[in-house]
This record gives C-alpha cells, sequence and structure tokens, in this order.
C-alpha cells in the first residue's frame, strides 16, 4: 500500500505546487512571479520528500512478499 501511496504523491508533486504557487499569488501571501514558482517548488519538493520515504519504506514488506511468492511457486513445482 505504501508503495501505491508513494507513487500517487510522485505522480501529483508538479500539479499540486504548481496550484499552490497560483494560489498563494492569487491570496495575495507572495508579491511576485519569482516568489509564487518558490512556493509551488517548495511544496513539491515536500511532496517528493514524502514520497521518496514511503518508497523505501514500503521496500522491506514488497521484497518479502516477493520472497514469498517465489518459495510458493518453487514448492509446487516439484
Amino acid at each position: 500500500m505504501k508503495l501505491y501511496l508513494s507513487m500517487f504523491l510522485a505522480t501529483l508533486c508538479m500539479p499540486i505546487g504548481s496550484l499552490a504557487g497560483i494560489f498563494a499569488m492569487e491570496l495575495g501571501y507572495v508579491l511576485s512571479f519569482r516568489q509564487a514558482i518558490g512556493v509551488g517548488v517548495l511544496v513539491g519538493t515536500v511532496i517528493l520528500i514524502f514520497a521518496v520515504i514511503f518508497f523505501v519504506l514500503s521496500i522491506p514488506p514488497t521484497m518479502q512478499r516477493l520472497r514469498a511468492s517465489m518459495c510458493n511457486g518453487n514448492q509446487s513445482q516439484g
């Protein structure tokens, strides 16, 4: 589940970052276009960091499932 969550977050980081920059400028939190881009980059980077963390946390359970399926496959063959 963490693997799917990490892929979902990674695919959404750019659109959410862009929307965050646009909303920051529209709502008056930033004064210039450069600052709005900075907000978008910051939000996108934070989301990507979370995606990488979830991906790294999902590796051990995924490897365990793969080993279990390989063992079951070998036992059924011979």
